[in-house]
């Protein structure tokens, strides 16, 4: 009997864990898969890169429907898309391309292991390259995440790429096909940007990566130069491939290749001020919040970003044989361009965009650092046994390193098991409902708004593209300012009603609370949340 190829092999079994963990997902669970879904359904429908809901005002857009993708990139709509008009547009379908992109990402680990050990006869027979596979595949928070109509799996996939190939064209430096490598490079670094803002980044790694590179091998910088220029020529021209097409929209549309909408949230003072209306996000503003402000709000981010590497990319128990298996094997090539990203990312995370950082953007883009993290865990796993077997000389190395490595996949998959199974079966917390009920409110509330509004009234809501992919009525967003920033927002985009619900604005706590009513609005309706807390539909009135 012919034996299984082991990239066949591996690939089915993460095919049908990922096909075991996006089953039991019945929607979007949160705001950024909401959105993809929507833009790819505007695109099914011949519609365009256009919105029908407004979730920020960072453009001060001037009404619906409005030109999408200002703050987030495309490329997870652009996957769906095409499903979409095959199979109709629903979350199911939504999930079909994370289902088969996350398969193949233990498969890259797998065989990026094989690589980096391939001098390395014991490594490669210990079993190495599976247990990075199975790292990868049991990677702890991201486990939900990966078959979620977002940008995860994307940037994961084209992201580890695009380092690989820096890698490989840096490792062919002053060869022929060194310019082909740093060309794929780009291409799949425009991939990247196309995925997620912060994909830009990529852009910039391979010219430092090969400056470190030849200044470590003793090149003068007569020779370094020309070089880094020559490769730098070749990365550009495969991401202005990508990306040409975009930064055309764009600038047909906005007048810039980038729409400036993202890059006020450098200005925030506070993470709610992303959702503000009637105040500006300006350079002169944030300086005025104070040194004392800046400087403590960049330590909190420091700190806190911190943790989410260790917690999400490292899976925090193996954090450290991560780190120790990266120390072994720091002068390997391919570590190289992985250690530039995750410095440039740890700092302009933190410094740059500090309150988006750790709400949620690092942890989307250290989604491309799984895969190495799971490399270099093995090793330093083995490393850790071979140091403590020195001191307990009753113990059989070989053993007890199969053990451990074994072990430790075992924790994996139980950790990445658990938190998956606690977001969609566990006990809820009393804040955040469970995946596949955080808007149960919103279909019946749905069905009010068809019974007794127009269908043309829109909405003002917390949520707009949760709400959008369950009414598919207008909607924007409430501002977090003040109560006058509402009635503000709602006479500019001619909105009728709002929905207070347990996750609102704090200057709405104590309508919210019925402590207070606010004159112009009107309530009409009462539901209950998954978790039986009050969500409260007001007309807004003269």
């Amino acid at each position: 009997m012919k034996k299984l190829n082991p990239y066949v092999a591996l690939f089915l079994i993460a095919l049908a864990f990922r096909v075991g963990t996006a089953l039991p997902l019945q929607q979007a669970g949160y705001m950024d898969a909401a959105y993809t879904m929507h833009i790819a359904e505007q695109l099914a429908r011949g519609r365009g890169f256009v919105e029908e809901v407004l979730w920020n005002y960072l453009d001060n857009p001037a009404g619906l429907p409005h030109p999408s993708n200002v703050y987030w990139m495309p490329l997870s709509s652009l996957l769906i898309a095409p499903l979409f008009v095959l199979f109709g547009a629903s979350y199911r379908v939504a999930q079909i391309p994370f289902i088969f992109l996350s398969a193949l990402l233990p498969v890259f680990a797998f065989y990026l292991s094989r690589k980096i050990f391939s001098r390395d006869p014991e490594r490669q027979a210990k079993g190495y390259a599976w247990s990075a596979a199975l790292f990868t595949l049991f990677s702890g928070f991201y486990t939900i995440y990966w078959v979620s109509p977002d940008n995860f799996t994307v940037f994961a996939i084209t992201g580890s790429i695009t380092l690989f190939l820096i890698a490989r064209g840096i490792e062919e430096s002053g060869r022929a096909n060194a310019d082909k490598f740093f060309f794929l490079a780009g291409i799949f670094a425009g991939l990247s940007h196309l995925a997620r803002a912060d994909g830009i980044l990529f852009l910039v790694i391979a010219p430092i990566a090969f400056t470190f590179f030849a200044i470590r091998n003793s090149d003068r910088v007569s020779r370094i130069a020309p070089r880094v220029l020559r490769l730098t020529f070749f990365s550009a021209l495969g991401y202005l491939l990508i990306m040409l097409p975009w930064f055309a929209r764009n600038t047909i549309t906005f007048g810039a290749l980038f729409p400036i909408g993202g890059a006020k949230t450098l200005w925030l003072t506070h993470y709610d001020e992303l959702f503000r209306f009637t105040d500006d996000l300006t350079p002169a503003r944030y300086f005025a919040w104070g040194l004392e402000g800046i400087v403590g709000s960049k330590v909190n981010a420091a700190i806190q970003n911190a943790f989410i590497l260790a917690f999400s990319s490292l899976v925090f128990f193996l954090a450290p044989f991560s780190f120790i298996g990266w120390w072994k094997t720091r002068q390997h090539i391919y570590h190289l361009p992985i250690t530039i990203y995750l410095i440039l990312l740890y700092l302009v995370m933190t410094l740059g965009f500090t309150f988006p950082s750790w709400r949620g953007s690092l942890f989307h883009s250290a989604s491309a650092l799984a895969p190495f993290f799971a490399i270099t865990a093995p090793l330093g796993i083995d490393a850790s046994v071979e140091w403590i077997a020195r001191r307990r000389r009753a113990w059989n190395l070989r053993e007890a390193t199969q053990v451990f490595r074994f072990g430790f996949v075992i924790l994996a998959a139980l950790f990445s098991v658990y938190l998956y199974a606690q977001a969609i079966w566990g006990a809820s917390s009393g804040v955040i409902p469970l995946w596949n009920q955080r808007d149960a409110h919103y279909t019946p509330i749905a069905r009010w708004l068809d019974q007794n509004a127009r269908a043309d009234d829109l909405v003002m809501v917390v949520d707009p593209p949760m709400f959008y992919t369950v009414s598919h009525r207008r909607a924007i967003v409430i501002p977090t300012e003040n109560v006058d920033a509402l009635f503000i927002a709602a006479r500019k985009y001619n909105a009728r009603y709002v929905i207070v619900e347990f996750d609102h604005p704090r200057p709405f706590s104590d309508l919210y609370n019925e402590r207070v009513t606010v004159p112009g609005l009107k309530r009409v309706a009462d539901f209950r949340d998954a978790l039986n807390r009050p969500a409260f539909v007001f007309e807004i009135v003269p």
